[in-house]
């Protein structure tokens, strides 16, 4: 049996939430597409050796990146050959660059239009295309397979409803590969609300489940690709990549 975090453990974990929440009400007002260019000109998700903002630790420790490239790589080999991959919150491009070999089309897109002006400047894949996009209220471009890898979990209830409402009226993609960091607990409170920022719900016990209120995905069936242990704000928590088949 795992330790249970301590009274001091817990006390710190709370008054990091604070620190955290009062930080984000530098949000208050933003479009999305703002909340998001601030996080990477904030550097609010680290920066690299050359002082550029980057998507995190998420898309740079290599057990976590490796997992998930390849688990979702085999699944494209599965599928054959003339796939076009939409890559929905591409970030940085890290790991994007090392999933498109396998994939026909690649169609990278990302809210920040300072991350995909850069994007396109330094990542050169013919058969790459790079899109300024909010998947909440812009058209989704068509393709076999959806990527959207730790997204959500950055987004209020509202902005995943209408998106997860959106895919499931209009089925866009075959397969929808969702990634998420949630608890590692077998049963937690899913897809508490919180406001769409830096932060995740794994902050407060929480992560984003799709096929659950008050998202309730449709799809004709599910599969886990891979787990990644990966502790976060002082809790036991993985990183799930599911695929759902949507037609």
């Amino acid at each position: 049996m795992k330790n249970r975090p301590s009274f001091l453990d817990r006390y710190r974990t709370r008054k990091r939430a604070r620190r955290l929440m009062e930080s984000e009400h530098s949000f208050t007002g933003l479009t999305n597409e703002q909340v998001f260019e601030k996080i990477y000109a904030d550097g609010s998700w680290g920066t690299d050796s050359e002082g550029r903002p980057w998507s995190g630790s998420g898309s740079h420790t290599p057990h976590i990146v490796h997992a998930y490239v390849e688990a979702v790589v085999r699944f494209l080999e599965r599928l054959g050959a003339n796939l076009t991959v939409v890559d929905l919150g591409c970030g940085d491009f890290s790991v994007g660059a090392r999933i498109a070999p396998a994939a026909d089309h690649y169609i990278a897109c990302d809210i920040a239009p300072s991350i995909i002006d850069r994007n396109s400047r330094l990542a050169r894949h013919g058969s790459v295309a790079f899109r300024t996009l909010d998947l909440v209220t812009d058209d989704l471009p068509a393709g076999d397979v959806a990527l959207v890898r730790q997204v959500l979990q950055h987004l209020c209830n509202d902005d995943i409803r209408a998106f997860s409402e959106r895919v499931s009226r209009t089925r866009p993609y075959r397969y929808l590969i969702v990634t998420e960091h949630i608890p590692a607990a077998k049963r937690f409170p899913a897809n508490v609300d919180i406001p769409s920022g830096s932060w995740t719900r794994v902050m407060f016990g929480s992560g984003v489940v799709l096929e659950k209120p008050p998202f309730s995905l449709r799809s004709l069936s599910r599969e886990t690709l891979c787990e990644v242990r990966e502790p976060s704000y002082d809790r036991d928590a993985i990183i799930r990549t599911v695929c759902y088949r949507l037609k």
